[in-house]
């Protein structure tokens, strides 16, 4: 279940809903900023993380929790990422049902995402290497999941990268 993230992300409330004193805006603010589609923060994640991905992959997306929410920073950022030299496949994950969010206290298990999500236009993955992208990943329950469903619909391998990961 390896993947690679380039930050750390510290959540601004503790489990104990004190303030993270290790939240800094920064990197976690400006992660959370990126879930609220925040163009300059779209841009800072574009251009510290296209240099590390390689060319003429497709870039997918694990979709939000909210199957209501389409467009959302990280499929922005996906669609960035892929006008630069590989293919735009952050249409292709949908969340055909909504779960309650994992941050909080949502279920972090596979199967939840599984169950949740589909593969839609999956001719166009056929037989290539995809590169799954997700903003913060805690337990990579969403990312194994949305792995999975690339891989039982053709794709010929799976990346998983998510911008953060929590700590």
């Amino acid at each position: 279940m390896t993947c690679t993230y380039f930050y750390d992300y510290h959540p601004y409330y503790l489990p104990n809903k004190e303030i993270n004193p290790n939240f800094t805006k920064i990197y976690s603010g400006k992660i959370l900023d990126l879930k609220e589609g925040n163009k300059d923060a779209i841009n800072l994640f574009y251009s510290s993380i296209d240099p590390h991905i390689k060319q003429n992959v497709l870039i997918a997306v694990v979709p939000s929790s909210d199957s209501n929410k389409i467009d959302t920073g990280i499929k922005e950022l996906g669609r960035l990422l892929a006008e630069n030299g590989r293919i735009d496949a952050t249409s292709c994950l949908v969340r055909h049902t909504s779960v309650p969010k994992a941050a909080n206290g949502g279920p972090r298990d596979v199967h939840t995402h599984i169950n949740s999500i589909q593969v839609q236009n999956a001719s166009l993955i056929q037989g290539k290497e995809v590169i799954l992208l997700d903003d913060i990943t805690t337990s990579g329950s969403s990312l194994e999941a949305c792995k999975q469903l690339l891989l039982n619909a053709g794709a010929s391998k799976v990346e998983k990268i998510a911008i953060a990961k929590t700590v």
